[in-house]
């Protein structure tokens, strides 16, 4: 699902400084999906979100010695987690220089500031040489581009035989006009370009030079999510309006709340890996 033309690296930036730090209040500092092991499971949304990194983590089985690129890092958690988990070197790349800045200063305070490089450029327009990658993450940036360009750039940049970790939202039903409506203001809110269907993402992995390794569907665990985000948002609405204003806040629940009631909303985590006959 496409919602417009592409939005420029400035809108993208912007919107992340107009409400990343509310989004974080409510949503938890790693800013993505947490993991659930069902509606029972009355984990914290900090606990499920880095939960959910180290399920990525895993699959990307980075070792030492190692260099992993981030697409889209953001404030640099899942980044820094990988350094810490693995060994690795990471190069983390965002467009938004505050987060950038708020990543190294979280790296400097997990004791990894030598290992984890933070550096604004567009992920479809990377400055680095083809294979200078052994692994790659794309841990939910995927929404701010059209899938395939951005991972025909992932795959430019990846040594052969090198491993990427997809975590995306996805729709899991086919779209109508009142899910398109009820997520305009989503899209909007956070600069999102496309929502598309498991299949779209895998022939778009496939089509630009990865060998498909396995797909997990992980809405069952990421489902709870949005719930516990308008709970929290709201058990916090007098404080939050005090610091962020009463219009941030409820374009924020208004936009999370539509997601809430759209049935055809789930999140997967796809596993590829560059040909080992590819030249480099």
């Amino acid at each position: 699902m496409s919602s417009r033309s592409l939005p420029r690296i400035e809108d993208v930036s912007s919107s992340y400084e107009y409400l990343a730090a509310l989004t974080e209040k409510v949503g938890g500092p790693d800013l993505h999906y947490g993991y659930w092991s069902g509606p029972e499971d009355r984990s914290s949304i900090e606990e499920a979100t880095a939960r959910l990194t180290r399920v990525v983590i895993e699959r990307l089985r980075a070792g030492v010695g190692e260099h992993v690129l981030d697409v889209g890092c953001g404030n640099g958690r899942p980044a820094v987690a990988v350094a810490e988990t693995t060994g690795a070197r990471v190069t983390a790349i965002d467009v938004n220089e505050h987060a950038l800045e708020r990543g190294r200063a979280w790296a400097r305070e997990r004791g990894v500031g030598s290992s984890v490089s933070f550096e604004r450029c567009d992920a479809l327009a990377m400055p680095y040489p083809e294979a200078s990658f052994d692994a790659a993450l794309i841990l939910e940036s995927t929404p701010h581009f059209m899938p395939e360009p951005l991972f025909a750039e992932v795959a430019r940049v990846l040594r052969p035989g090198g491993r990427v970790v997809v975590e995306t939202p996805c729709l899991r039903v086919p779209l109508t006009e009142e899910m398109r409506s009820r997520l305009t203001t989503y899209f909007e809110m956070f600069q999102v370009l496309s929502i598309e269907p498991e299949e779209v993402y895998v022939e778009a992995l496939c089509a630009t030079g990865f060998e498909l390794e396995a797909v997990a569907d992980l809405t069952e665990h990421t489902e709870p999510f949005y719930g516990r985000v308008l709970e929290r948002l709201d058990r916090h609405r007098d404080g939050l309006t005090a610091e962020y204003g009463a219009e941030a806040v409820e374009r924020v629940e208004s936009g999370i709340l539509n997601c809430t009631e759209i049935s055809g909303m789930g999140s997967i985590l796809i596993t590829g890996s560059t040909s080992v006959l590819r030249s480099p």
